[in-house]
């Protein structure tokens, strides 16, 4: 299992083979996914979709395209980082926890499920802070400034990050897998978890259902408004996949919860104006 390139001997060709992996692993999850993304919601159901649309201008084509090239330098920052990593470690300069091969029994399963959750806890508290940091007045234009030229965010904004960025997104999981055992494939799958989640963020519509930015439980869970909101005002809403960091420090934007209903309560709206018939999640599974 996972016998790739990752696991070939030092050389040269194994340093090329492991620059190529990365870069395909790139290239090839993040431009088919949030391209079609794209697709689907701004250009071929971009009318059917409408109502769940956060922000009701859409961003200029120029902005996409500009979205669409900064992603590339992010996904060869990403490969760059990925691959002195590999190679440190198999130099024996950094120690290194990732291990392969089949996972057998409870013990090995648990396991698996305990090592994700604690990188998802860590990704969490990482970007959380990370994030503050660089909307520091002094930091700001070194390291956030050109993501932020997406005030309207399509999902090819998910990775529009200059190299400082890119840079300090990337470096959570060196730091990890130097500390705790993690299977490869927990890796691979938590890369293109937090991928899909990025992109979905930076979407620009809202399919979660009315009441979740305020219910009990599901307040906890972030949504797409949450983000696009930060993008819209900037100095708040600096969390990731969960609401618990921005609550537990007051950054949420004091109007998230109002904005939120406002955001699906005017869906509910145009859907039954338009007699749109569109699975959501909402306590009735399709509203009309």
């Amino acid at each position: 299992m996972f016998n790739g390139p990752i696991q070939c001997e030092l050389v040269m060709d194994c340093v090329s083979k492991i620059t190529s992996f990365q870069l395909f692993m790139n290239f090839i999850r993040y431009y088919p996914i949030a391209g079609v993304a794209f697709l689907l919601f701004y250009l071929w159901k971009k009318d059917y979709f409408e109502p769940f649309r956060i922000q009701k201008v859409y961003p200029k084509m120029d902005k996409v395209w500009k979205e669409f090239r900064q992603s590339a330098v992010t996904l060869i920052v990403f490969t760059l980082v990925a691959t002195t990593n590999i190679i440190l470690m198999k130099m024996k300069i950094l120690p290194s926890h990732v291990y392969f091969g089949a996972v057998e029994g409870l013990a090995g399963w648990s396991y698996i499920v305990m090592s994700f959750v604690m990188l998802t806890i860590w990704h969490e508290t990482w970007f959380y802070w990370m994030h503050r940091f660089a909307h520091l007045k002094k930091v700001y234009p070194w390291v956030h400034s050109e993501h932020h030229m997406s005030v309207n965010p399509s999902p090819l904004a998910a990775y529009r990050f200059q190299i400082t960025e890119a840079f300090l997104e990337s470096i959570y999981l060196v730091i990890f897998v130097t500390l705790v055992p993690m299977h490869f494939g927990v890796l691979i799958f938590h890369t293109f978890y937090a991928m899909i989640l990025n992109i979905w963020w930076h979407l620009g519509y809202e399919f979660f259902p009315k009441g979740w930015a305020s219910h009990p439980i599901t307040k906890w869970i972030n949504t797409s408004t949450h983000h696009n909101q930060h993008h819209q005002k900037f100095q708040g809403n600096y969390s990731l996949y969960f609401n618990v960091w921005d609550r537990i420090m007051g950054t949420n934007f004091p109007n998230y919860e109002a904005y939120y209903a406002e955001v699906t309560s005017n869906r509910a709206e145009k859907l039954h104006d338009k007699g749109h018939k569109v699975l959501i999640l909402e306590g009735n599974p399709a509203e009309r």
